[in-house]
């Protein structure tokens, strides 16, 4: 009983050292962190590069079904980018390719990367929300509750029409010729 009594008297000392979203993750203070592009094609898939990159803290620990991605994503994309590309490279999925894309989106439109890279995160955005078309095109998302599944095409499509990016056409044109 004397313990019990210990650990109760504990908890709320505990729960106080909870971690905010975006704030202490993987032993380092992630509020500082700012997406620097390590290649050419860094979260758009088939691409893997950003589980080499060393400022990326997700590369050897991210579950890619936790929902760390989601408290990331709430705390700002300089941060989230990171958890979607790394979850993209680990399990491709259009929901991964769509959340990697919308942030290489708010980072160039906020102006958050290097000037010398803003055009390498525009055109990652671009080509990411492609890539829905191309090798995800029946995936959906879903909505907060987690119940309700949507597609994300036009989601995509809509994105890189606010881009100023011509939408790919979705369907192959040498599709049934032989």
């Amino acid at each position: 009983m004397r313990r019990l009594t210990s650990a109760w008297l504990w908890l709320p000392l505990l729960s106080a050292c909870a971690p905010e979203a975006g704030e202490w993750r993987v032993g380092e203070d992630l509020r500082d962190l700012r997406f620097d592009p390590i290649s050419q094609d860094v979260g758009v898939h088939p691409d893997t590069s950003i589980l080499d990159d060393p400022d990326n803290p997700f590369a050897d620990s991210l579950d890619p079904n936790s929902d760390l991605k989601w408290d990331l994503q709430a705390s700002g994309c300089d941060r989230a980018v990171y958890s979607w590309a790394t979850a993209l490279a680990i399990q491709p999925t259009g929901e991964h390719q769509l959340y990697t894309a919308a942030c290489m989106q708010e980072l160039y439109e906020g102006g958050r990367v290097d000037d010398d890279d803003l055009y390498l995160v525009w055109t990652l955005a671009v080509r990411g929300y492609e890539e829905v078309f191309h090798s995800f095109p029946d995936s959906v998302t879903y909505d907060a509750t987690g119940t309700v599944a949507y597609p994300i095409a036009p989601l995509a499509e809509a994105a890189l029409i606010a881009l100023g990016a011509v939408p790919a056409d979705p369907t192959d044109p040498t599709e049934g010729e032989e």
